[in-house]
């Protein structure tokens, strides 16, 4: 009835939030890459030490804000993806290579532009590729770890011991019914779906639903508090599931994947395994 009587947010809102989220991840980005630039100009970096610091600082602000903006687009349609959901180390690699890649073509132009370099080689590409991946790596790693503090990510870390030890898994009538407090976050085309999952990146939830999916500017922590309605469990740090959604499951070198209902593959921890496995939870 509650859910009957609540409207739900309207699109506009609810597109805001998710630029506010953007945003923010522009400017921590823009910040932290103005930061690597003004020390490694003060340093003179990679010889550059041979020109005077405006210079320097104009060369290393011209090669590393671009790669921040590029790396933003590179970390989101990756988290959009969610492939690498669980492994944040491995993602890092990832968007550090899709990053080089480009990028490096960045770098080469705004050196031959700055400092005059000779002819454009593959071992130059090789070389110049390889200082850039260096730096891609660093400053996304930075960024991700900047970027968690308050991330529900690293909350579900913290708290994962007690997730293991007892599972959200409550049995209701209406099942996969959509709760109020997250139908109202989401666009009207979605609030009504039966909820799938909820997959935590970066600063936001990804709520999976029989209609599609789409983000949410809220912690999982946040989020598992108003399911306390739904049949389901966080299986994962970064993974909330559905009890109903669940259609099978896989087991590949120790690591166990849930298969849901729309062809999602969430990770299960080793943690909370055994619990799930006592549930009930692996057919």
């Amino acid at each position: 009835m509650l859910q009957q009587i609540r409207e739900p947010m309207p699109r506009a809102v609810h597109a805001a939030r998710v630029a506010s989220t953007l945003r923010e991840r522009l400017v921590r980005g823009l910040i932290i890459g103005t930061v690597a630039a003004l020390v490694l100009a003060i340093v003179g970096a990679l010889h550059t030490d041979a020109v005077g610091l405006p210079l320097r600082l104009a060369y290393w602000l011209v090669v590393v804000l671009p790669g921040s903006i590029l790396g933003l687009v590179v970390q989101s349609a990756v988290a959009a993806w969610g492939g690498f959901a669980g492994r944040r180390w491995l993602e890092v690699v990832v968007v550090a290579v899709m990053i080089t890649v480009p990028h490096t073509f960045v770098v080469i132009v705004a050196s031959m532009l700055m400092f005059g370099i000779g002819s454009v080689t593959a071992m130059t590409v090789v070389a110049f590729g390889g200082v850039v991946l260096m730096f891609s790596l660093i400053l996304t790693a930075i960024n991700y770890l900047s970027g968690s503090v308050a991330s529900p990510v690293a909350v579900a870390d913290a708290l994962e011991p007690v997730v293991a030890a007892s599972p959200v898994a409550v049995v209701v009538p209406a099942v996969g019914t959509m709760p109020p407090g997250l139908a109202e976050r989401l666009p009207p085309r979605l609030g009504t779906g039966r909820l799938i999952a909820l997959e935590a990146e970066d600063h936001y939830l990804r709520v999976h639903t029989d209609l599609g999916n789409d983000i949410i500017l809220m912690r999982m922590i946040d989020a598992v508090a108003v399911l306390d309605a739904l049949p389901g469990a966080r299986v994962h740090r970064s993974w909330w599931v559905a009890r109903h959604a669940v259609e099978g499951s896989s087991s590949i070198a120790g690591r166990t994947t849930l298969i849901l209902a729309t062809g999602i593959a969430a990770p299960v921890s080793r943690a909370i395994r055994p619990t799930l496995a006592a549930q009930g939870w692996f057919v």
